[in-house]
């Protein structure tokens, strides 16, 4: 019989790590690489892809450069560079809790 409590606290883990992916996903390359894929998924067209990519490096370039006239260069590129360093371990991070959600959805209908 399944436990409520192991299927609520996987439900969640795997909710989490799903929200620290989102998050990592915007600061890293893979991650902009997938919100260009999606957009074309999106359209439906695979024609346009070196286009989509650069539309979507040209958003991330346009909030640099905005951060950039607000507070300095050298805050952004500090800024920015830290976001872009911590997304990669957040990113690992989530797939860890990801999977580990699983497991425990997957113990709480097999063993508990």
């Amino acid at each position: 019989m399944q436990n409520p409590l192991w299927l609520a606290a996987g439900g969640l883990l795997v909710v989490f790590g799903a929200l620290m992916l989102r998050w990592a996903g915007r600061y890293d390359a893979t991650g902009i690489a997938m919100d260009a894929a999606w957009r074309m998924a999106r359209t439906g067209s695979a024609t346009g892809a070196r286009d989509e990519l650069g539309r979507v490096i040209d958003e991330q370039l346009t909030d640099i450069r905005a951060d950039a006239d607000r507070i300095g260069h050298t805050r952004t590129a500090i800024k920015h560079g830290w976001r872009f360093f911590i997304a990669r371990f957040v990113s690992i991070l989530a797939f860890i809790l990801i999977a580990i959600g699983i497991a425990v959805i997957a113990a709480a209908f097999l063993w508990i």
